[in-house]
């Protein structure tokens, strides 16, 4: 009997500060948004949490764009959305201001003003339109008219749900889309709208989330003792092709898998020749065996992995064995075996991984 041991995985925690501004052409626009900046230290989300959080408040540096020629931005309706990076997997985020510190009221407090791809958008103007829970966005109407005010801090509140598709150590970054008014200048009155590409970028450490098992039953080649070893080219003695290992991952892994006894079956205090049977592995690809890796417990197999994701199919790793010399004429025992190990590690954040590893 092949056993498989208890498979090993080490959790790496990543985390990093993501800050600051994208530097693509922005709509043009004598008023609106010069800025958001978090300034927070970073959120910990773990995909694997069943609520996810909910309670993490971050506060965001707004600043408004002042048209040349005198005058301020007066009152700046805006939304948030995904980018073209971020996409469909910030589907379920909510952002939600909170409050407003500075020269400044904020209307739309409490409402979640993150539209997610291809959703319906609100309707911003006339400037004078207010936010509603039907209507959806945040309205701030600045009250100063020197450069001190021209920057408030909002406070919003984060919610991711579990699971969502991102990547370890992915940024989390959004675009804007306002709706502002001019007051006072050559541009008096006026109201524009504009978009602006990145505006806010998230710190979030997403935890290095994996998930790993053996499923199936032992690789058990069954009585082999009276199976000789020439027969085995006609008559194949093979493991249950349903046994495997699952992945799911936020990020690329690795994988490494060792023998204790470098691909042979011993029996019980084995110690000559008689007292082993030698087999072959497949496993990510590759087939190994006594020969190719006799060296007892030395790694015979190490595969870098692109992220399996966390979609429920996450990554299927068949393993399969073959038996090479049948148990006729060796020593008797009720048992042969050996012990594989497994070892399924999270790869750090700027690695992508090798491998399609599922398709191997």
């Amino acid at each position: 009997m092949l056993k498989i041991s208890t498979l090993k995985s080490a959790l790496l925690g990543l985390m990093a500060i993501m800050l600051g501004w994208s530097s693509a052409a922005q709509a043009q626009t004598a008023c609106g948004l010069s800025g958001i900046s978090a300034s927070a230290a970073p959120l910990v989300y773990d995909p694997f949490n069943p609520n996810g959080f909910s309670s993490n408040n971050i506060v965001m540096n707004i600043s408004r764009i002042n048209p040349q020629g005198g005058g301020t931005t007066s009152v700046l309706n805006f939304f948030l959305k995904p980018n073209l990076a971020t996409g469909a997997n910030a589907a379920g985020i909510q952002l939600i201001p909170l409050s407003v510190s500075g020269q400044a009221a904020l209307d739309g407090a409490g409402l979640n003003i993150f539209y997610p791809a291809g959703g319906q958008e609100p309707t911003m103007l006339p400037i004078n339109t207010m936010p509603s829970a039907g209507n959806r966005f945040a309205k701030i109407s600045f009250t100063g008219n020197n450069a001190g005010s021209d920057t408030v801090a909002v406070t919003f509140q984060v919610v991711l749900p579990p699971n969502l598709q991102l990547n370890a150590m992915q940024s989390l970054a959004f675009d804007a889309s306002f709706s502002c008014n001019i007051q006072g200048g050559q541009l008096n009155g006026q109201t524009q709208t504009g978009s602006r590409a990145n505006a806010v970028t998230f710190p979030v450490t997403v935890l290095s989330a994996l998930r790993t098992y053996y499923a199936g039953t032992a690789l058990d080649f069954g009585e082999i003792g009276n199976v000789t070893t020439g027969s085995l080219a006609g008559t194949p003695k093979l493991t249950s092709p349903s046994n495997y290992v699952f992945v799911q991952s936020s990020g690329a892994y690795s994988v490494t898998l060792a023998s204790q006894n470098g691909f042979q079956l011993y029996k019980p205090g084995a110690a000559v020749p008689g007292d082993k049977i030698a087999y072959q592995l497949r496993f990510l690809g590759e087939n190994v065996n006594s020969t190719t890796n006799p060296a007892p417990t030395s790694i015979a197999i190490t595969k870098s992995c692109k992220p399996a994701t966390l979609a429920t199919t996450g990554n299927v790793l068949p393993i399969r064995a073959t038996l090479l010399e049948g148990g006729s004429g060796k020593n008797p025992s009720p048992t042969y075996s050996d012990v594989l190990t497994i070892t399924v590690t999270p790869l750090i954040y700027s690695d992508p991984g090798v491998n399609l590893c599922a398709s191997l």
